[in-house]
């Protein structure tokens, strides 16, 4: 989808260079990756929900890319819209990625970018939103490191993933708190979960 929105255009060219970055890759490379975020960015280049905290500045998001690089590689970009904020610094872009994932492919991959610029058009804030299971799952099965529980099944095969549900909670092999507890069972009476 093509865009005359500078910042658009900025963000299509940022995806460019990510695209082609493997570990492989040179410093310089990994270099005008960073260059389009500022000094002082806030950069959340896997999902909100998977980072503990972001990359900061350009040297954390030149470490981080490497990371996400370390699983996960952008084998297409495919724009399905594009959004802008009223003053014109902040935008957003849902898509419809294609990613290699160890190798895999993961075809359709739902994600959604907001960027967020400065005067100077440079990425001061980054965020990524995206259910990032079917990776996880790829690269769980390859590392053996992730939050999917396998059964295991006594002739020997390999077993199934399972989760722990509860009413159609899906508890993901986390044990509840006291609190989220009460919470579960409070929302199961009111018929919520």
């Amino acid at each position: 989808m093509a865009t005359s929105s500078p910042l658009h255009a900025k963000l299509d060219a940022l995806y460019e260079v990510w695209s082609k970055l493997s570990l492989e890759s040179r410093p310089t490379d990994f270099q005008a990756f960073a260059d389009f975020f500022s000094e002082d960015c806030t950069a959340w280049l896997l999902s909100m929900r998977e980072l503990k905290e972001p990359s900061i500045g350009r040297e954390g998001v030149i470490a981080g890319v490497k990371d996400v690089l370390k699983h996960t590689q952008i084998r297409e970009r495919r724009v399905v819209d594009r959004f802008e904020s009223a003053n014109g610094s902040k935008i957003s872009v849902e898509m419809e990625n294609s990613l290699v994932v160890h190798g895999r492919d993961v075809d359709t991959f739902p994600e959604t970018a907001t960027a967020v610029f400065n005067e100077q058009g440079l990425i001061t804030d980054f965020k990524l939103y995206c259910c990032r299971s079917p990776v996880v799952e790829i690269i769980q099965e390859v590392t053996g490191i992730g939050p999917y529980a396998i059964t295991k099944k006594t002739d020997g095969e390999k077993g199934e993933k399972c989760h722990a549900v509860k009413n159609g909670l899906i508890l993901m092999n986390k044990a509840l708190s006291h609190v989220e507890m009460c919470n579960f069972k409070l929302l199961a009476k009111k018929g919520a979960v």
